[in-house]
């Protein structure tokens, strides 16, 4: 018997791999799969600022398991129709050209269009006439989240898999230096071989549970979802100031300033009909939406701000995943998981992001 703590992107993702594998899987989740950072998540599947290039590599690598995956459960939730971008200010300009020398030096499919291409590619975008070029990413989209989500879960009760929301973990049990399973906040008691903490920002909440240090900082952002608009919008945009995409039924969600914009609790957070003003100076069909919701997801990041994935030394039964790019790398982490898991062969692309670098 397994145990997957978390049903979000990450918890989905491993939880159907292991079962598909034949493995006995039981998911837990304090709330509703699907209803925590996952479903607060810009959600652009990419490798645009991912470095070091062992980063990177995985990004790309899960990148192509998105495809795959949609393929092999026929899901409708990826939209790889490619991303745009482009900037105004000199310095952005500069930054975009480093960006853009070093992913086409790692073979990303990446290339400089007139600007005029890309009116073309996006004709309701404004593109500021001082702007001669922008950049096109082919190979990058957006993902629906949570009917992804729904789709791994459904597959994997298919394959015997038990999904229970509503159980928050209160309690790890251990034998020594070997995790038994869990009790959660009910008093439910879940005996497993092994435990999976896939639980996003209370990752470390778990581990301690587990008697576990794990380094991890919880990250806020704020997504602003506007009332439908008319708009022929397909793809990701990066503007300067901002950055947006479809939603579904007419809807833009955007945010203002970098990707995953951090805000603090201690400032004054800005009306997010600002940054709803700042986007439709580039889709110029938001000019009379309104703000139809706010979400804040507070992301998990690893004290390093790179992944955390594997087996914690000296402690048997228990395996974590954690990474700040969870809707891109979540494909990747089930299919890794569930062959070290279930097969003990170590993927050698992991060796730098391991727990022990912390512990």
């Amino acid at each position: 018997m397994i145990v997957v703590v978390g049903a979000g992107s990450v918890g989905a993702n491993v939880a159907y791999r292991l079962a598909q594998r034949g493995a006995r899987v039981t998911v837990l989740d304090a709330g509703a799969p699907g209803g925590g950072t996952s479903g607060a998540s810009f959600a652009w599947t990419n490798s645009f600022s991912k470095t070091p290039r062992d980063y990177h590599d995985l990004n790309v690598a899960s990148m192509e398991e998105h495809a795959a995956l949609a393929k092999e459960l026929d899901g409708g939730w990826l939209h790889q129709h490619g991303g745009l971008a482009w900037a105004e200010a000199p310095a952005e300009r500069a930054r975009l050209d480093d960006a853009v020398t070093r992913l086409a030096g790692w073979g990303y499919a990446i290339e400089r269009i007139p600007a005029s291409q890309a009116r073309e590619l996006e004709p309701d975008l404004h593109i500021s006439d001082g702007v001669q070029e922008a950049v096109w990413t082919p190979g990058e989209g957006y993902v629906e989240v949570v009917p992804f989500v729904g789709a791994l879960l459904a597959h994997a009760v298919r394959h015997g898999a038990r999904v229970m929301p509503g159980q928050r973990v209160t309690g790890v049990l251990r034998s020594g230096g070997r995790v038994r399973g869990v009790v959660t906040e009910s008093g439910a008691r879940f005996e497993a071989d092994v435990v999976v903490d896939c639980a996003g920002p209370a990752m470390d909440d778990v581990a301690h549970l587990a008697g576990v240090s794990i380094p991890l900082d919880r990250v806020p952002g704020r997504l602003i979802y506007t009332s439908p608009v008319a708009t022929t919008l397909r793809r990701p945009i990066h503007a300067p100031g901002c950055h947006f995409r479809p939603d579904g039924a007419g809807r833009i969600v955007l945010a203002e300033g970098v990707h995953d914009q951090v805000w603090k609790d201690s400032a004054e957070a800005s009306p997010p009909e600002r940054s709803l003003a700042v986007a439709a100076r580039h889709l110029p069909a938001l000019a009379r939406a309104r703000v139809e919701a706010t979400r804040v997801g507070v992301r998990p990041m690893p004290r390093d701000e790179k992944p955390i994935v594997g087996t914690i030394p000296g402690l048997e039964g228990f395996y974590v995943v954690a990474s700040h790019s969870a809707v891109t790398l979540g494909p990747l982490w089930g299919r890794i998981a569930a062959a070290e898991v279930l097969d003990s062969v170590l993927d050698a692309r992991l060796a730098p992001y391991r727990p022990e670098r912390f512990l």
